[in-house]
Order: structure tokens, then sequence, then C-alpha cells
């Protein structure tokens, strides 16, 4: 399921809406007090199907934007929102990591927990699913 970060990646990075800002991965080394950034881990992912040989994996994407308190903060999220919603909700990645992945699909949107008080934001999850094959 970590396949999808490279063109997770990607995708964001060519979105005119965070030209500027920060497009980190959660496994990536890099300063997290940058900002304006889009900070994209995977959060986990739940089974909704388990058959004998297969398994289905609906691992969760939080792509968190970030940015500092100000004037046109609240103009500047919602147009970074509004890009990545259009962006990756249904988007069908294709094949990665040797398996078809299902279109992603917004599951919420929540505010994150953030330690400086002197910054704002929203966390975007996303849901997708992908087949695993087993021991036949």
């Amino acid at each position: 399921m970590l396949a999808l970060e490279a063109p997770l990646k990607a995708r964001l990075q060519a979105l005119p809406q965070l030209t500027g800002w920060a497009v980190r991965m959660g496994t990536e080394h890099a300063d997290r007090r940058v900002v304006p950034a889009a900070d994209v881990r995977c959060a986990g992912a739940s089974v909704p199907d388990r058959k004998s040989g297969a398994v289905m994996v609906a691992p969760e994407w939080q792509v968190t934007l970030v940015l500092r308190r100000g004037d046109d903060a609240a103009a500047l999220l919602d147009a970074a929102m509004a890009a990545v919603i259009t962006s990756l909700h249904n988007w069908q990645p294709g094949q990665q990591g040797g398996r078809g992945w299902e279109p992603w699909s917004l599951a919420r949107i929540t505010e994150p927990l953030l330690s400086d008080d002197g910054l704002t934001g929203y966390e975007l999850t996303f849901s997708t699913g992908a087949r695993y094959m087993g021991q036949q």
C-alpha cells in the first residue's frame, strides 16, 4: 500500500494551488516545521473482506494541510482543500505495487491537533482498497 506514495506525491505537487507548499510523505526525512505544507501519510488500514486465499486491504491516506494563521489563511486553505478533493476523490491510481487499486474516496475532514498555536489546517482522509493474495 505504500507503493501509492510516489504517484500520490507527484499528483499533489502538480496542483497549482499547492505551488510553494512543501509536499512531504510520512516516510520521508523532512523538516516538518516548514509551512505551508501538505503532510501525507498512510494512517492505517482496515480489512473489510477476508476470504481463503485473499484479503481486501483498505488503507486510509491522510493529507494534512497546514499553514500560518493570517488574514488570507482561510482563502488559501479553502483553495488547497478544494484542489486536493478535486484531484483525489475518485482518483484511480491503477497498478501500483503489483496490484490494482480501487478509486479513492473522501472519507472525512477533521481539524488536526497542531502543537503551534500560530498554525491552522485541516486533515482530509481518503480511502481506497486492493486485494492481497495469501497462500492458496
